[in-house]
This record gives C-alpha cells, structure tokens and sequence, in this order.
C-alpha cells in the first residue's frame, strides 16, 4: 500500500508501507493456534518497528476463566484456516497481522500479545489492499534445517 505526501503543491513519490510477521513454524491449516514466543510482528516502512511477544506474568493470583480466556488470547501466535494467516489476536477476533485467502488484501490491528500499534493505517482494523507479497524460508547453513 502506498500513502501519497503533497509538497509545496507538488505530488511527491508514493511512500510504500512495508509491514510483515515472522513465523516461528511454517505456515498449515489448522484448527489449533500453533506457533510460540518467537513469533514477531514488524514494520520496515515507515518508521521501522519490531513488536516482539510480551508474556504476562506468571502469577496474576487469579484462575478465573476470564483470565484462562485472556491468556488463550495472549498465546495466539500463528491462526491459519482456509480463507486466511494471521499473527495475533483480540478477544474482538481482530488480528495483529491477517491476510486473507488469496493475499490480496490484510488487515492491522493492536495485538494484545505483542503490544503493537496497527502495522499499516490507524485504528483497530485497519483494512488494505497487498500490491507485492514476499515469503522467505530462513535455514540454518550448517544441517540445512529451518530457522
């Protein structure tokens, strides 16, 4: 996605948004949220920002099933199905990162997991159009297995 900026009454080149996730396991339908704390959400462009997983502490004092809610909700790192990936979640079923089925269009929100603003946009679901998608498999040099 792309934010135009007018200077001095001149249109000035389109700033690109550079947003993504990094996934601790590769991606699969799955009816499970799967994934662990090595999991990140980041914008590179503009203002580049990295929003790692923050754990909340182990003890609240507390075992209600609100807090067992809340604390599935904190643990979801990597949700896939059918028509769409995502990184991060609400109790509102808003996502960190959320892209749909066939890439083309995602969604931003704050993820109470990773403590980030929206990626791309303002406000809670913020909504975009994806002009280039890239994916890359980290390895290990080494034994060849991915990182």
């Amino acid at each position: 996605s792309t934010n135009t900026a007018t200077e001095n009454g001149k249109e000035t080149k389109p700033t690109p948004t550079v947003i993504g996730m990094y996934a601790s396991q590769a991606w699969r339908i799955s009816n499970q949220v799967y994934g662990d704390g090595e999991c990140f959400l980041f914008r590179a462009s503009p203002n580049a920002r990295c929003w790692k997983w923050r754990p909340e502490p182990e003890d609240k004092g507390s075992n209600s099933l609100e807090d067992f809610a809340q604390d599935a909700i904190l643990h979801q790192f990597m949700v896939s199905r059918e028509n769409f990936i995502s990184m991060g979640g609400n109790p509102d079923g808003s996502c960190g990162l959320r892209l749909d089925e066939d890439l083309t269009t995602g969604e931003s929100s704050a993820a109470v997991g990773f403590g980030n603003e929206p990626l791309h946009g303002v406000g809670r679901g913020s909504v975009f159009s994806i002009g280039l998608l890239e994916v890359y498999g980290l390895v290990r040099q080494i034994d060849g297995k991915s990182v």
